[in-house]
């Protein structure tokens, strides 16, 4: 679903056009990004630790003052755990682009870690990766039971 949410959003935003070059911000991007997660937003500053203190490593190159750009979004969005990428990451990203990418990654937002809920509750990612042999039991295939001893040599 991921996935095909993605190709959709590369898709609708391809086909959207940039009306004018007085677009989003990064630092608009990034609180709103704050807000969807029902974090602290007051300015870009204050969004940004406080999608830092939820988990969410933003680029530490992202420059707050300046233009939108899909380059911007897309590597936003990877800090996010969301798998979206562009071929046109200078084109900028238009204020209707902003509300498609919100309106179409707001599930996947709130299951990325950091997301924080309605009970404030956040919803991560598991720390191990999951093994077969174990099953989440702690222990190997077949059952544990003892050999007896016999030596290599008889006596």
């Amino acid at each position: 679903m991921r996935l095909t949410t993605a190709l959709f959003l590369v898709v609708a935003l391809a086909h959207t056009s940039q009306a004018g070059s007085a677009g989003p911000t990064v630092a608009d991007f990034v609180v709103r990004l704050a807000q969807a997660k029902s974090l602290e937003a007051t300015n870009a500053q204050v969004a940004v630790e406080s999608l830092h203190q939820a988990g969410v490593l933003l680029p530490t190159d992202l420059e707050l003052s300046r233009d939108l750009t899909e380059g911007d979004v897309a590597r936003i969005s990877r800090a996010l755990g969301l798998a979206v990428s562009t071929n046109r990451p200078e084109t900028g990203f238009s204020g209707e682009q902003v509300d498609k990418f919100f309106s179409s990654f707001q599930v996947e937002m709130a299951l990325t870690h950091g997301a924080g809920g309605p009970g404030g509750s956040a919803v991560r990612a598991p720390t191990a990766a999951f093994n077969p042999y174990t099953k989440g039991k702690g222990g190997s295939k077949g059952k544990k039971r003892g050999h007896a001893f016999t030596p290599s040599e008889p006596e």
